[in-house]
């Protein structure tokens, strides 16, 4: 199991029993990737299902909205259409607030790791620029190196800003570009002098190098919070 549907506690066999089988071999698959250094998307999903189950916690009072509703006979008979609830402090509700109360200390102790992992792979990435830095930085190149291997990554990175009815964020993309290999003759400031001719998109482009400290998997760890950080320290 590699997700859980948004509403997982709500929908189908409300049997506690079975809620509880469902999210533990989530959770099981979720510590198997944390075990390999995997973070995302396991970590995203983490934070939404555990922030899901807290506003559905403190909203309780909704619950009735996600039940079906029938008619009543006797107001149907006056040929007035009034809707009752089925479930109004039924068994199903009782059911559903013991697998809320359930699942969220379990994904709560999941999330713990993952923000360990996540705390863990900043602290051992090291974000330096490459050459001298231009006042616009919105834009421009990542090149990503993971020792002990020679090879390089280039990236072209672009921060944008979102508007929504919920809120304001920037965000930053990453898209591969290029590949070099790493020496004496070739270092980090000729491959920007060669994205810089290759490309000619940006005539100095703000040129960043990523050189974590361990092995870490690129694209489930290593990437992502690498986007994370240089979005804190360039928005």
């Amino acid at each position: 199991m590699n997700s859980l549907n948004p509403n997982w506690f709500l929908e189908g066999n409300l049997d506690f029993e079975y809620k509880k089988y469902v999210l533990l071999a989530y959770l099981q698959k979720v510590s198997q990737e944390f075990a390999q250094v995997k973070l995302y998307p396991s970590f995203s999903d983490l934070i939404f299902h555990y922030r899901n189950l807290q506003s559905f916690k403190e909203n309780k009072d909704s619950i009735s909205q996600k039940f079906p509703k029938e008619l009543n006979k006797e107001e149907f008979k006056r040929m007035k259409l009034k809707m009752e609830e089925t479930v109004a402090d039924s068994e199903e509700i009782e059911e559903v607030d013991s697998i809320v109360s359930y699942a969220i200390p379990q994904i709560h102790h999941q999330l713990k790791q993952g923000k360990e992992i996540y705390q863990y792979i900043e602290e051992h990435l090291k974000i330096e620029p490459v050459g001298i830095l231009p006042l616009y930085k919105r834009e421009g190149y990542v090149l990503l190196q993971i020792p002990p291997a020679k090879e390089v990554d280039a990236y072209e990175y672009k921060i944008a800003f979102f508007e929504n009815t919920d809120a304001n964020y920037y965000g930053i993309s990453f898209s591969l570009i290029g590949n070099f290999r790493h020496s004496i003759a070739n270092t980090y400031e000729n491959m920007k002098r060669s994205l810089i001719k290759d490309y000619k998109k940006y005539p100095n482009p703000a040129t960043f190098l990523l050189l974590p400290e361990r092995i870490f998997p690129a694209e489930e760890a290593l990437i992502p919070v690498a986007k994370r950080k240089m979005l804190a320290l360039l928005k």
